[in-house]
């Protein structure tokens, strides 16, 4: 039999014809995916061209519509192509890059130069949105800080960036130029007009003035550098200091926008508001309606902006007025003259300037004479003077004003240095830049000119003349006062912070609690220690010859109750962060004063001492609320031992020397306890504040200066033993 054949199965068409449909359906996904991409391209093209269109017509809020973006960075990049120099030139590559995700990149000219820059955008169920916009800065007023192969370092706004340079840039290390940077890269920079003010004589918010170039506005955030030795660094507009030279000046449409410090600031010369009235502290009183002034050798008048001089002979008085925004002079002699500038008098060969209608104490009925320049502006519509002269001779008066003579050389010379550190202090903190001043004439500085010159204060001066106590590389806070109780006080449990307003603020390593006896150390932290300290009198310490090392005060409950209820609604208004009501059974927090807060005086309580005794925190408590007393000065302002009941005697502060004073202004001092008197009843009759010392008792104090001298120590040790670990500097040899 013939072999079987093996049945094969057939399997040729139809396995063909399963894979080509395969095939089929998979280029039809292939060709449908590759269309859905063109077409998603296509869609996430257009959004972006619409939101280019917007943004280079300058439709900020039509481009808005179609982002999700920060409304700053859209302002930018809409303000950038409304240059002239720049000018949309389209689309380049387009791309998803995920799940609902795009790039675009797009063209634009600057300056003869293409550019392109990226824009992100996200899709938002059936709408692409752009939401990221490329990074770009409008430098105004930046600053080459070094070049570094192919990048710059630049500095602007405080901060450093690194930037690509423009093609064939020229930019050099300290030009200041203004520009546009997009993705970290020069696209447009200009060097800017630069005006060198011959010296700046103010700076306020707003504008500056120069000694021959008048005055400028300043652009809102104004940048600020400082060249020193070579070294390029960010600056801030409180290292513009008055009288600073050399001051480069970058304009834009006539603003400044940049400044740039060439030379280190020279501090020979002092510039010193002078008030209408030294005992007037108010804002109001650096404001003149008028002024008549001579000079001992003739005065000579200066609009040394507009190049005019005039000459008047001595002892013709001259009399100022404000005009309008402008300055009338007419002298005795018939000479009539109208300034649109401020105007500088002197007097020739160091002669005199005698200022008429402003009374110092140590001038008797005599008008005060000023050496050096007195500077008249009209400012808001009211004369403000300004006196220029060398800090040396500014420290003749000071020194005199500040400290009586009979304290010896020795504490003189001290207090010439705590002087000079003060004053060198304040022209470079630029309190009183907005009137072209570095210091007040009244105690808000130190006292200047209330007292004549002698020759023994001005030899102190001389013999110290530049020096200047230095801590951390910075000259110190030389504060001073008139006595101490025995012991100082902690700066930090004195005063609050000046920027942030707390208290305590943080330490300061040279203004610490120390003993003022010799030998002898103390703890004055609990009431009973304080108590004991204050009742003793005959402590042999430095301050001992003052009248004030012990002094107390009695006053009836009714009498202190009134002081308090004056004097607490002031301090609150002045500082309501330091005058707390309680609230509840515990909490104690700032709340607006009624007319009489106080009511009737129930109790007296400390809460806090410092370091050295002094008041930190008072509790009182009345029948219309309890109240916490916050800082030394305002417990001494609030607990003033004045008379306010009519009809009664004064309030007598009885000194330790047998001495009495009459409704004395202030509490002496924080270094105080009290002793509560009460009838059989509890109620609260009588109240005695036992004390000692005189003045808010950091750093320096004056007799404890005179007692140290007396001793037989100079004026080096007096002051090292006031800062500890201070260094010695003289201001003029930096």
């Amino acid at each position: 039999m013939p072999p079987k054949r093996r049945k094969i199965r057939k399997r040729g068409k139809s396995g063909r014809g399963g894979s080509l449909i395969l095939l089929v359906l998979l280029a039809v996904v292939v060709l449908t995916l590759y269309q859905g991409y063109r077409w998603t391209v296509a869609d996430l093209q257009e959004s972006g061209e619409k939101f280019l269109a917007r943004v280079t017509a300058g439709d900020r809020e039509g481009a808005a519509g179609l982002a999700s973006v920060q409304e700053e960075e859209l302002q930018k990049l809409v303000a950038f192509f409304r240059e002239e120099e720049v000018a949309y030139a389209g689309i380049g590559r387009v791309r998803l890059t995920g799940l609902g995700r795009g790039e675009i990149s797009f063209n634009f000219n600057a300056g003869g130069d293409q550019f392109s820059a990226p824009l992100l955008l996200k899709r938002r169920g059936q709408v692409w949105r752009v939401d990221g916009l490329p990074q770009v800065e409008f430098l105004e007023g930046a600053l080459v800080k070094e070049v570094q192969g192919d990048r710059l370092a630049v500095l602007w706004q405080g901060r450093e960036l690194f930037l690509e340079p423009p093609p064939g840039s020229s930019l050099k290390p300290g030009a200041v130029f203004g520009g546009w940077s997009v993705e970290k890269r020069l696209v447009l920079a200009s060097m800017l007009d630069e005006l060198v003010l011959s010296r700046l004589i103010l700076r306020s918010g707003t504008t500056m003035e120069g000694e021959r170039e008048g005055r400028l506005p300043l652009r809102p955030n104004y940048s600020v550098y400082k060249v020193d030795r070579g070294q390029i660094a960010p600056g801030t507009p409180g290292d513009l200091v008055v009288g600073q030279e050399q001051v480069a000046l970058y304009l834009v449409d006539g603003e400044v926008v940049a400044a740039k410090l060439q030379k280190p600031y020279s501090p020979e010369q002092i510039r010193v508001n002078l008030r209408a009235d030294i005992e007037d502290l108010s804002r109001e009183s650096l404001y003149h309606s008028s002024l008549r002034c001579r000079g001992s050798q003739g005065l000579i008048v200066e609009d040394r902006l507009a190049g005019r001089s005039y000459n008047f002979p001595a002892g013709e008085m001259l009399i100022l007025e404000p005009q309008g925004e402008e300055i009338l002079l007419r002298s005795g002699g018939g000479t009539e003259l109208l300034f649109k500038h401020r105007i500088y008098i002197s007097s020739p060969s160091e002669g005199r300037i005698i200022l008429s209608g402003i009374r110092r104490a140590g001038w008797g009925s005599a008008p005060p004479e000023y050496r050096g320049t007195l500077e008249v502006s009209n400012l808001e519509g009211s004369l403000v003077l300004v006196n220029e002269l060398p800090l040396e001779q500014y420290l003749y008066t000071v020194v005199p004003s500040e400290m009586p003579l009979a304290f010896g050389l020795e504490a003189l010379k001290a207090q010439a240095v705590a002087a000079r550190a003060f004053a060198y202090a304040s022209m470079l903190a630029g309190e009183y830049s907005s009137t072209g001043a570095h210091v007040d004439d009244s105690v808000l500085s130190q006292v200047y000119n209330n007292f004549r010159e002698y020759p023994l204060s001005s030899r102190a001066v001389e013999e110290t003349a530049g020096l200047v106590p230095f801590y951390g590389g910075q000259v110190i806070q030389a504060r001073f006062f008139s006595t101490s109780c025995g012991h100082t006080a902690n700066a930090h449990e004195v005063w609050p912070d000046a920027t942030a307003g707390e208290f305590p603020s943080q330490p300061v390593p040279y203004l610490t609690a120390q003993s003022q006896i010799p030998g002898v150390a103390v703890q004055l932290q609990g009431e009973d220690q304080v108590r004991q300290f204050l009742q003793i009198s005959s402590w042999p310490a430095y301050d001992q010859a003052s009248p004030y090392f012990r002094w107390e005060v009695d006053m009836a409950a009714e009498e202190l109750e009134e002081s308090i209820n004056r004097n607490l609604l002031e301090r609150y208004r002045e500082q309501p962060q330091f005058v707390l009501t309680k609230v509840g059974e515990k909490e104690f927090r700032s709340e607006p004063l009624g007319h009489r807060p106080l009511g009737r005086l129930l109790d007296i309580r400390v809460v806090e001492r410092g370091e050295g005794g002094n008041l930190m925190i008072l509790e009182v408590e009345g029948t219309g609320g309890t109240y916490r007393i916050v800082t030394e000065y305002n417990i001494r302002f609030t607990f003033r031992p004045v008379q306010y009941l009519p009809g009664r005697p004064p309030v007598i502060l009885k000194c330790h020397d047998g001495s009495q004073r009459e409704n004395y202004p202030v509490l002496p001092s924080a270094f105080a306890c009290f002793e509560l008197s009460r009838d059989g009843e509890g109620q609260l009759r009588r109240i005695k504040i036992i004390g000692g010392g005189n003045g808010h008792g950091v750093g320096m104090s004056q007799y404890g200066a005179r007692g140290m001298a007396e001793a037989g120590f100079n004026f080096r040790e007096i002051i090292q033993h006031f800062f500890p670990h201070v260094t010695w500097v003289n201001i003029y040899e930096q």
